[in-house]
């Protein structure tokens, strides 16, 4: 691989941060997985801290060689070649006034192919993640629409055999790293005798119409991996030591200075939370000439049965010389195909020094969905509610509400409905605009005192066309927040149905695990 693989990704991680059909990725993620999956950020630090369980555990490493030819490659990820595949036969870069495309992987599946792509020269007011104008006039960028027009497919890269099939990005949803228009995947089985392809794209994604070059045609080769042979870098795996040192600390409740602590949380009394047993378990080390790539999973003891995922923050190692090295997560974030056990893959921003290696995950979002789970926990009107808004909702009218919910024993108080609109959610993040998601309610959202705790709320309304939120970037820092949900057309009107979906809640641990080579 490239020495400088790490800074080209990075690179492009910001171009490919915004989806190919619309750039409201935020709401994009939010809405979407309401049918497949949930969507969380990064969560801010505590205001008050809550002690729960810190374990150091040591483990060992051994390689894993019979059968199963398990590789790594930066951007990609895992690789398991059983069956054999088809590869990138080498980089291939085009540059046409100024702008470079550089075509850095692909990988051909007996079912699926996987690409990842990357782009420079575009200067930063013509890239409409950058650029000060984008949100006026979203449509003068590849893939932008005005509001209220249909999604645009501009800037999808397609595939063209030597046959002259095209094949489209799969659109299922089933491959997450989907999201981002850089790493597409390509859902077919394609002939064994199919040794070329060729890379289509109209328009490079979020790059202003007419400043970049357009109609990209990139024609590259790809050679036989044989099953049993490793694609990347050799993989680690690792095992827990028969005899692990844990070092435990009792759950208390903390107030900052000056802060009064709430008459049903006293100070000197344990908090009790509804909170899992929560223990990491390191899977794999990928060690690297200019970095370390991990992954890592949560397992959970005592948790209620509505928790779909639990989804680590602030991730971390420390090197033999005490260093602490920040590291980069290598997955999207979208809890529903992250189910509790599943691996998280994190990639070191610089190379730590040689021998045992520390890995740190600071706290975790608990994410609960009674009505997503299969069965679902209870029926969706044991969720809902209504309040009337009238026959003409005005935008700030105000509704008081008192509906009380619970939800893997964590309570949940909606207490007033605002009439809402774009301008009260817009962030630099919407850089398309409202895209006609206009009209909407802005609920007031409280919980126990002694939680930090996201709500997912939906119109559910019968005729109306709800989408749009502020959870794209809103974090659960604190036990009380504001919900705003966003329609189409007109305010929903007469008796507005709203559900609780979910609820993300924080869980502030240390988790150590250190592994020593």
């Amino acid at each position: 691989m490239k020495n400088n693989w790490l800074k080209d990704e990075l690179e492009q991680i910001t171009r490919r941060s915004i989806p190919d059909n619309t750039n409201l990725w935020p709401a994009i993620s939010a809405r979407l997985e309401r049918n497949s999956s949930m969507f969380g950020k990064r969560l801010r630090p505590l205001k008050a801290a809550l002690l729960t369980l810190a374990a150091l555990v040591v483990v060992s490493g051994t390689v894993f060689a019979l059968g199963r030819a398990l590789g790594y490659i930066p951007g990609f990820g895992l690789v398991e070649n059983t069956t054999g595949v088809r590869i990138l036969e080498e980089p291939v870069v085009s540059t046409r006034d100024g702008v470079t495309l550089t075509i850095s992987d692909v990988i051909v599946y007996e079912d699926h192919i996987e690409l990842a792509y990357g782009v420079n020269g575009i200067a930063s007011d013509n890239d409409g993640s950058l650029a000060e104008d984008a949100a006026a006039s979203p449509a003068d960028f590849c893939g932008g629409v005005n509001p209220g027009e249909t999604a645009s497919n501009e800037g999808v890269a397609r595939l063209m055999l030597p046959d002259g099939t095209v094949l489209e990005r799969d659109a299922s949803g089933k491959y997450p790293q989907n999201v981002y228009s850089m790493t597409p995947v390509y859902e077919a089985a394609v002939s064994t005798d199919v040794s070329s392809m060729t890379f289509l794209l109209d328009c490079i994604p979020s790059a202003r119409r007419g400043a970049a070059p357009e109609d990209w045609s990139v024609p590259f080769a790809l050679k036989e991996v044989p099953a049993g042979e490793v694609v990347g870098v050799p993989v680690i795996e690792v095992e827990v030591a028969s005899d692990p040192v844990e070092v435990t600390a009792q759950l208390t409740a903390e107030t900052e200075a000056g802060e009064q602590p709430d008459s049903t949380t006293p100070a000197e009394e344990p908090v009790n939370l509804p909170a899992p047993i929560v223990t990491m378990n390191l899977t794999k080390i990928i060690p690297m000439e200019n970095a370390v790539a991990v992954y890592f999973s949560f397992t959970a003891e005592n948790a209620d049965p509505s928790l779909i995922s639990l989804m680590p923050i602030t991730v971390y190692a420390i090197d033999s010389q005490g260093q602490r090295i920040d590291m980069l997560g290598n997955f999207v974030w979208q809890p529903f195909e992250h189910r509790v056990g599943s691996e998280f893959g994190f990639t070191s921003l610089s190379k730590p020094a040689d021998g045992p290696l520390t890995l740190v995950v600071e706290n975790a979002a608990a994410i609960y969905a009674p009505l997503y789970t299969d069965p679902p926990m209870m029926p969706s009107d044991e969720m809902s509610f209504t309040f009337d808004a009238g026959e003409n909702p005005q935008y700030n009218q105000t509704w008081e509400l008192d509906e009380e919910f619970t939800v893997a024993g964590y309570p949940v108080r909606i207490t007033s409905a605002r009439a809402a609109s774009f301008e009260d959610i817009r962030t630099p993040d919407y850089i398309d605009g409202s895209q006609g998601y206009d009209y909407g309610y802005d609920f007031a959202v409280e919980t126990d005192p002694s939680v930090k705790m996201q709500v997912w709320l939906d119109i559910t309304q019968e005729n109306t066309n709800c989408w749009l939120s502020n959870m794209g970037q809103h974090m659960p820092d604190s036990s009380s927040g504001q919900y705003v949900m966003l329609c189409r057309d007109a305010y929903p009107a007469g008796a507005v149905r709203v559900t609780l979906g979910e609820i993300n809640v924080l869980v502030e641990n240390t988790w150590q695990v250190q592994w020593v080579p």
